[in-house]
């Protein structure tokens, strides 16, 4: 064997050993010290599965679990973060609300027990109210996913009423693309594909202003297809005689002061245009310190304080 191939053979090895050394070492440290982006990665891996319905993308894996940022979501039949349940109990219930959107409703990072949809459950208890809530909220998620994911897996479940959670970044466009073998099975891919992404000038705080003015322009294909995806649930509920209510979640990366008004005006405006019910959550997080509301971990989701008092407003809202 000569030199060179020894040489090469040897600086392979050397680049090996040191990812893998890497690997080791990230792993741990995130064991200890969960990291937001490696524990998105987890549960993407662990609780969700790929559909062939474009409009769709993924859905929760049914009866499973896991932990994530030390906080354990689980999914039943439905693949909701939820109880079992059946159109038999439902009906025992007067109002029966269904909870759709992202990651906010889901839940992300708070326990089960005290998120928004729970917490009305306990409100409604003790007021005496024959009410349920159930928890249908998916991470990664926006308009046409969660509207679809319904009319298509959840419509024949019998609830007489439908809370959207609406979130700023619902008329994104989603692309359902593969990611590479480094990306999907190691920690080091999952780090250094952040890394690129924080170089994206669209996503940093002091820029998210122009990001969100260009995908609420009215000639963005994603705010047209989340408004028709909206108006095709709005018709099914009339039509189903279903109560729909579309609650404006705002976004609490930089509440105050908050330039994301445009947003929360546009939405009404849209919900009093097509007769749909309405609810914005802005003003209860004005002038909120943002570290009160905030989860662990550089994680901007709502904490169970911030899950607690949309849960208050809510339920004030519907009693």
């Amino acid at each position: 064997m000569s030199k060179n191939y020894l040489s090469i053979i040897l600086s392979v090895f050397s680049i090996c050993v040191a990812i893998l050394s890497c690997e080791i070492i990230l792993r741990v440290k995130h064991s200890i010290i969960p990291n937001y982006d490696i524990e998105m990665w987890k549960y993407a891996k662990q609780l969700k599965i790929q559909v062939k319905d474009k409009n769709i993308g993924h859905v929760h894996v049914p009866n499973e679990q896991g932990i994530f940022q030390k906080t354990n979501i689980s999914t039943n039949s439905f693949g909701q973060r939820d109880i079992d349940y059946d159109n038999n109990y439902l009906e025992k219930f007067e109002k029966r609300f269904l909870v759709i959107g992202s990651s906010i409703p889901l839940g992300w990072g708070v326990d089960k027990e005290k998120t928004f949809s729970n917490q009305l459950n306990y409100k409604s208890i003790k007021n005496g109210k024959n009410w349920i809530f159930i928890n249908g909220g998916i991470g990664n998620y926006n308009s046409t996913r969660y509207v679809n994911n319904y009319l298509k897996n959840w419509k024949d479940l019998k609830f007489n009423n439908i809370i959207i959670t609406y979130f700023v970044n619902d008329t994104e466009v989603l692309n359902n693309r593969k990611v590479n073998f480094f990306i999907e099975h190691t920690h080091i891919g999952v780090v250094l594909w952040k890394l690129l992404k924080s170089f994206d000038s669209n996503l940093k705080k002091e820029n998210l202003y122009d990001y969100y003015k260009r995908i609420y322009d009215e000639d963005y294909e994603g705010l047209k297809v989340a408004k028709a995806e909206l108006l095709k649930l709005k018709k099914h509920c009339d039509i189903n005689k279903i109560r729909c209510i579309l609650i404006n979640m705002p976004d609490i990366h930089q509440l105050n002061p908050y330039r994301l008004k445009f947003i929360n005006e546009k939405i009404q405006n849209f919900a009093e245009q097509n007769d749909i019910e309405y609810l914005d959550l802005l003003p209860i997080f004005e002038n909120v310190d943002e570290n009160k509301i905030w989860n662990k971990y550089q994680d901007p989701h709502p904490n169970e304080y911030a899950h607690k008092i949309i849960s208050r407003k809510i339920f004030e809202y519907l009693n």
